[in-house]
């Protein structure tokens, strides 16, 4: 082990599994996948047939590739995109139909033809309450409008939930209780989150996993600062007021904009660039492509 590998290990602090990395690590196991999966959708999956961490999807040459935290699809052609979700997101419900429309575009990029849709959910797991209303869970699914004014269903196949961890209200089984609170308090009280905090342990543990996850941190510390001393360095080469002005914000936009990418090409969420780089949701995302 070299020196710098040893310094990671002293500096690494022991996250849950509501850092993303983490998540997309114990949900690469099947055995921790499928459970979570019927707990959340209250129903039996017979089997996954590949679980892909982190899975890149891209529409076409021009366009931006995006990172999706647990792609799964099952024996029933069901395809799964499990994000969590800790950060709060006015573009939340956009981000979700970026993700349905491009899992579908994905599909259809292989040559297969509109029939052949698989039906797809896209499952943000969030730590908060997405629409304020204390719901635990949010089905989205698309409908249409009768004169009468009811609506019935589209038949599209394609929905999109929104789980909210620390919610109190809807008819959810006593599992789905516990998985919410092992989440958001790291108590396990069943052999389920039991498994899953044992995971998460070993995880935790992995020498391996732990350098790679602090040369990210690192490396994302040092472009920050280093996007902070080109902005400085551009400054006073103008030798007034205003140009080291110019030149720090010019400077600091660039390197941004680099560590903003970085990060995204990485498979970490926006709301986690945003609190990093201290900028609004809404930069990042028009930044990445998002939008």
């Amino acid at each position: 082990m070299t020196e710098k590998e040893k310094i990671f290990l002293e500096r690494f602090k022991p996250v849950t599994i509501q850092d993303d990395m983490m998540f997309g690590t114990v949900m690469a196991d099947p055995e921790c996948c499928k459970p979570f999966l019927e707990t959340i959708l209250g129903t039996k999956i017979r089997k996954i047939e590949y679980p892909e961490r982190q899975k890149t999807v891209t529409l076409t040459l021009n366009a931006k590739s995006i990172r999706m935290d647990v792609y799964i699809e099952d024996e029933e052609r069901t395809v799964y995109d499990v994000e969590m979700q800790t950060g709060r997101n006015r573009n939340l419900p956009r981000r979700s139909r970026y993700y349905q429309g491009i899992i579908d575009l994905n599909i259809l990029a292989k040559g297969e033809d509109y029939i052949n849709l698989k039906k797809s959910l896209v499952i943000f797991v969030c730590t908060f309450d997405p629409f304020g209303h204390g719901e635990y869970i949010y089905r989205c699914g698309e409908y249409y409008r009768l004169s009468d004014g009811s609506y019935q269903p589209l038949g599209d196949d394609a929905w999109k939930i929104f789980v909210n961890a620390d919610g109190h209200k809807g008819n959810v089984s006593d599992e789905f209780k516990i998985l919410m609170r092992y989440i958001m308090k790291g108590e396990a009280k069943n052999p389920y989150t039991q498994t899953l905090e044992k995971k998460v342990t070993t995880i935790n543990n992995n020498d391996e996993w732990k350098v790679s996850y602090m040369t990210w941190a690192i490396k994302l510390a040092d472009e920050r600062r280093d996007a902070r001393e080109e902005g400085r360095e551009e400054g006073r080469k103008e030798g007034r007021e205003e140009g080291r002005e110019e030149g720090r914000e010019e400077g600091d936009l660039k390197r941004a904009m680099k560590t903003a990418s970085n990060m995204f090409n990485g498979g970490e969420p926006i709301d986690k660039i945003a609190k990093f780089l201290e900028l609004p949701p809404e930069t990042i995302l028009s930044w990445v492509g998002k939008v």
